[in-house]
């Protein structure tokens, strides 16, 4: 029971190891360090709990495991992704407004974008975080389906528009992925692009090999 005056929350915030505010961006790039100066097989989360200073009960609390570290960061980015998409403007093509809502949102004050790339490069070195793509980035592509739906309503409850969705979402996460572990060029907005002008182009004439997209 708690004092006369103390509610239960201020009695259980000043127990050891529940600090009051953690800061679940800063305990996961504490991780991404550790990660990357020790490898990803060799950390533990008791080690991740230690290097950021706080109880493993509290990491817990904020990530089930590793993965969830190193995937954090995803829902600000969706977010931010939507905003931008949804004050597009309504008459510029599909992928076009895609492509600047995206870059736009990865490269705003909602990501951190050097975590990011660090984000990446494990994902892309390690076969356990890539199995969780699907379920990392459901918020995601919960977003940019809406926004095939507003700018095909042809598309509407039809194979195709998840067709679509799932089309554009990829091309993105793999460009992401090549940007991360590729040194100089091109940088994010161009193998975005790149990755999204591909993608167009699959209807059109086939391209002689080593051709510019």
């Amino acid at each position: 029971m708690p004092a006369p005056g103390e509610t239960p929350a201020r009695d259980e915030a000043r127990r050891p190891g529940r600090p009051v505010g953690t800061d679940v961006e800063a305990v996961a790039r504490t991780a991404l360090a550790l990660f990357e100066e020790r490898g990803y097989d060799a950390v533990s989360m008791a080690d991740v709990a230690e290097a950021a200073g706080i109880g493993r009960r509290s990491l817990f609390r904020h990530a089930r495991s590793k993965a969830d570290l190193v995937w954090g960061g995803v829902g600000p980015a969706a977010d931010e992704m939507r905003r931008r998409l949804d004050d597009s403007d309504p008459g510029s093509p599909l992928l076009d407004a895609y492509r600047d809502a995206f870059v736009g949102a990865m490269e705003s004050d909602a990501v951190d974008l050097d975590a990011t790339r660090s984000r990446l490069r494990l994902i892309a070195a390690h076969a356990e975080l890539r199995a969780a793509v699907s379920a990392q980035l459901a918020e995601t592509d919960q977003v940019l389906s809406a926004f095939v739906a507003r700018r095909r309503p042809d598309l509407a409850g039809t194979p195709a528009a998840e067709a679509v969705t799932e089309a554009i979402g990829a091309a993105s996460f793999a460009a992401l992925r090549g940007w991360a572990t590729a040194d100089g060029e091109p940088g994010l907005r161009g193998a975005v692009g790149d990755a999204l002008e591909a993608l167009a182009g699959l209807g059109g004439p086939a391209r002689a090999s080593g051709a510019a997209v």
